[in-house]
């Protein structure tokens, strides 16, 4: 894969911006809420704004909310020196096609302030600033996505309170495989507090930065990354960095620098709950213990993708099918109306028609050959008679040229096409009948060249349910058209080869690999070449081949029922049976314990008897 430079070099300009936009000093003031969101995230130090991948990105970075994969409630709760918490409740929805959304609560307050007049105490007050995030995130071209967020911001100190409205503004993009890139403009538009004679405006800060995630280094775990780059008005670069190394899925542990101190932190998930802790050590005051719990909810954006996209398939099959069932009932029916009415002329054009939709119809057969020895009849009996008819078989003439140009005008080329033969056969050399046959062989093969380059566009773009509708009708145009044939059989493995990989990454991700390896062999018979499901066998041969527990062969409802059916030999004494089931399970789990202890047992026994 080349790697797309022109986003290496935006994403470097982002880093350099921030790093080069260093103030006179450090004096400056920063927003009350810079603390940030998500425990996983402070765990790390902060360095989330190129990471941004669960909920706290309405936060760190709100144009990743539209490439986040489930709906997440992100829960937290800090406590600061002097008796000071800090809370946060964010939620995420992000949409396949409307793009994320999120919104944010963030309260940070102290209570049990001591009021003083004249040096005496007179009781207690409490100070608190809470807000409103509300977060959209939408793609743009070329990878790049772009996420704005509308604050309301509130601060109360005693009994005065005060309002203000702020802006942020962000930019994320996927670089190359796993690496990605962000910059948030946080308070761009500055939100105004003013208390009495007060005013108080945040001051904007940029932060930069870029993440790696699920990058593979030992067995069983995935680490991710982050970097960023964080500059305040007035004040100096700060760096966020950090890193979690998770443990299939149900451990992760966390460290990293935030601006000036170290942070540590883990997370325990089970299914679809995470529950987070962080700690960070303070300069001079108090450590910060946080603390969060993440609920996902829902279905997965690229499940409900994965879905509509298997949906369609399906449909599209269906749909040809039904399409060809409808078309054969059409012009059988239209057959047999004119074969009742004795139009055998007319009815022998349906019944041909009906037969490009399915030529094994026996009673459709039976009609053509029947209304094929009639017409023999009847042209034997005129030879004998072989009286002067010349009115009657210009009448005829007329009738056959008024239903073929009906025929011709109505699309019904093939229909057209038999009627004029049939006058053609009874006056060889009619100009009238020669030069309509030219023209309804032009209008058919313009229509199958244009039905032909609708089903080759739709083949390279992988469509073929459309592929295989448009070769449906150059088949009816053309009914013995072999190489169409054989295109539709060839779409029609290619939408079943798609079906069957879709179903065997469905299996692979719910942990069925023996099923799914079941999906890809089917694949490979198709294909033996096929990429994606070599990748896959590969992916489950190197899963299977891991060391395993019990536990892995109760998740596989294929391989757990041999398991059982071995321990159920083993207790009847059939120790030979009980192997071999066993065997058959190694051959899907090699280094199953406790199916390898199960066999030496066995085998010793077996040996006793």
């Amino acid at each position: 894969m080349k790697a797309p430079w022109h986003k290496i070099a935006i994403a470097i300009f982002f880093m350099l911006f921030t790093a080069g936009s260093v103030g006179a000093g450090d004096a400056g003031r920063e927003s009350q809420f810079s603390i940030g969101s998500g425990v996983r995230a402070l765990g790390m130090g902060g360095g989330f704004v190129g990471l941004a991948d669960d909920a706290s990105a309405i936060y760190w970075n709100q144009a990743a909310l539209t490439l986040l994969d489930n709906q997440e409630i992100n829960l937290m709760h800090v406590t600061l020196y002097e008796g000071s918490v800090y809370d946060v409740a964010s939620f995420v929805y992000p949409h396949p096609k409307l793009g994320g959304f999120g919104v944010s609560f963030m309260r940070l307050g102290t209570g049990d302030i001591m009021r003083r007049e004249d040096w005496n105490e007179v009781g207690e007050f409490s100070y608190a600033t809470w807000q409103l995030i509300l977060g959209y995130g939408h793609k743009l071209e070329k990878g790049f996505s772009f996420g704005t967020g509308l604050k309301i911001v509130n601060q109360t100190l005693d009994r005065n309170s005060t309002y203000g409205v702020g802006l942020d503004i962000s930019f994320y993009s996927r670089i190359i495989k796993n690496i990605s890139a962000g910059i948030s403009f946080q308070d761009i538009i500055a939100p105004r507090l003013r208390l009495g004679s007060a005013l108080e405006i945040t001051p904007m800060t940029v932060v930069a930065g870029i993440g790696a995630k699920d990058v593979r280094l030992g067995s069983g775990f995935r680490h991710n990354i982050g970097l960023g780059l964080e500059k305040g008005e007035n004040r100096s670069v700060k760096l966020h960095l950090g890193a979690e190394s998770i443990y299939r899925d149900y451990l992760s542990l966390r460290a990293g620098y935030d601006r000036d101190n170290l942070t540590f932190g883990l997370g325990i998930i089970y299914q679809k709950l995470r529950f987070d802790y962080a700690y960070k050590f303070m300069d001079g005051l108090s450590d910060s213990h946080r603390l969060g719990l993440s609920i996902r909810l829902g279905t997965s954006v690229s499940e409900k993708i994965r879905r509509e996209k298997e949906f369609e398939s399906a449909r599209g099959s269906s749909l040809i099918l039904e399409d060809r069932k409808r078309s054969f009932r059409l012009f059988k029916e239209l057959a047999d109306k004119y074969y009742h009415n004795n139009s055998l002329d007319s009815a022998y054009a349906y019944y041909q028609r009906a037969l490009a939709f399915n030529e094994d119809d026996r009673d459709t057969r039976h009609r053509v050959n029947q209304i094929d020895e009639l017409r023999k009849s009847a042209l034997a009996e005129k030879e004998i008679k072989a009286r002067p008819q010349a009115d009657m078989t210009q009448q005829l003439l007329d009738g056959y040229y008024s239903q073929a140009e009906l025929f011709f005008n109505k699309g019904s080329f093939a229909a057209a096409l038999d009627i004029i033969d049939l006058g053609l056969g009874r006056s060889p050399d009619d100009q009238k009948f020669l030069a309509l046959r030219d023209q309804v062989t032009a209008g058919r093969d313009l229509e199958i060249g244009r039905m032909m380059d609708e089903a080759s566009r739709a083949d390279r773009d992988g469509r073929y349910a459309d592929a295989l509708t448009a070769y449906n009708r150059v088949m009816e145009l053309s009914p013995g058209n072999v190489e169409v044939k054989q295109l539709i059989a060839k779409d029609g493995t290619e939408l079943n080869k798609l079906q069957l990989i879709n179903k065997g990454a469905e299996l692979f991700a719910s942990g069925l690999y023996s099923d799914a390896k079941g999906r890809f062999d089917e694949v490979l018979k198709i294909d033996p070449q096929n990429k994606v499901a070599r990748d896959y066998e590969g992916r489950i041969a190197l899963l299977m081949k891991e060391s395993t527990e019990l536990q892995d062969l109760q998740k596989d409802e294929r391989v757990w029922k041999i398991y059982l059916s071995a321990l159920e030999y083993f207790r009847k004494e059939d120790y030979a049976n009980a192997i071999k089931l066993w065997e058959e399970v190694l051959k899907y789990y090699p280094g199953n314990k406790n199916t390898m202890n199960n066999i030496e047992q066995a085998r010793l026994r077996l040996q006793n008897k």
